[in-house]
């Protein structure tokens, strides 16, 4: 399994050291950053690429709900693979940006890469050839492991797609920004590097580079969800983390010429 993990992109990507990932990552420019071609996590629980279910109360309800939909025998184009912010799409806005699709929703509150790869790999569109997925996940981690890991995860999340819908578009969306989170009392604030914002843009920058401009392609709308000054706009996330109606539309409006793109519109 190690011997896997380390090989799994070097065919597509450069490798940097544990030390790089370790210590320096935060100080290179975004455009020097690659996926690392093995995990420095040390908890089991919270490797990214080992399928576990998730521990939230709807994580089982939810899963069988995307079973039934896998087992019906109506086509699904478009795919949607995600967390809570991408099931939390409105009826209403989802059906106005992607119906025309045949799509699906399978966006699961609470999941992070590895409760997303064990709904995978236990059936979750099995039989299905979507033309697209459109895969946003990873900002569940962020808060446990590093940034590298995180991204190591996402890049063993698609080779996952790919081997399962080998004739499948892979849409892979960069983790969207997101507040950070209040200090207890008399905390020392992180560390620049140590930020969610640092650690987003470390992750994204990395995953961009699994963009081949065929089967798989990377966007990035943070600079969507942002103002001038860089800061997360006010109407667009109702409680740090989660898109208000605003930002979905911000989400949709913006997707929606790649998207059309690769499905062939």
């Amino acid at each position: 399994m190690q011997t896997f993990k380390r090989n799994l992109w070097s065919a597509v990507v450069a490798l940097i050291t544990l030390g790089g990932i370790s210590h320096s990552l935060a100080e290179l420019p975004p455009a020097t950053q690659t996926i690392p071609d093995h995990l420095i996590v040390t908890n089991p629980a919270e490797d990214p690429t080992k399928p576990s279910p998730g521990g939230v109360r709807w994580f089982m309800p939810s899963h069988g709900r995307y079973m039934a939909r896998t087992a019906d025998k109506k086509p699904i184009e478009l795919c949607f693979f995600g967390d809570s912010i991408t099931q939390l799409w409105e009826g209403d806005l989802f059906n106005k940006f992607f119906g025309q699709y045949n799509p699906a929703n399978f966006g699961v509150g609470g999941d992070k890469i590895q409760h997303q790869l064990w709904r995978i790999e236990n059936g979750e569109l099995k039989g299905h050839s979507p033309k697209v997925i459109v895969l946003l996940i990873g900002t569940n981690n962020l808060g446990f492991i590093s940034a590298g890991d995180v991204a190591f995860g996402i890049a063993n999340m698609v080779k996952n797609l790919q081997g399962k819908f080998p004739t499948t578009k892979i849409l892979l969306l960069g983790i969207f920004p997101k507040a950070e989170p209040a200090l207890p009392p008399n905390a020392a604030p992180p560390a620049p590097q140590d930020t969610l914002k640092a650690k987003t843009a470390i992750v994204n920058a990395m995953i961009s580079r699994l963009d081949d401009k065929k089967m798989v392609r990377y966007l990035d709308l943070t600079p969507k969800f942002l103002d001038a000054d860089g800061k997360i706009l006010g109407n667009v996330l109702k409680d740090g983390v989660h898109l208000t109606r605003a930002g979905f539309i911000i989400w949709g409006d913006n997707m929606a010429p790649l998207l059309a793109e690769m499905m062939g519109k």
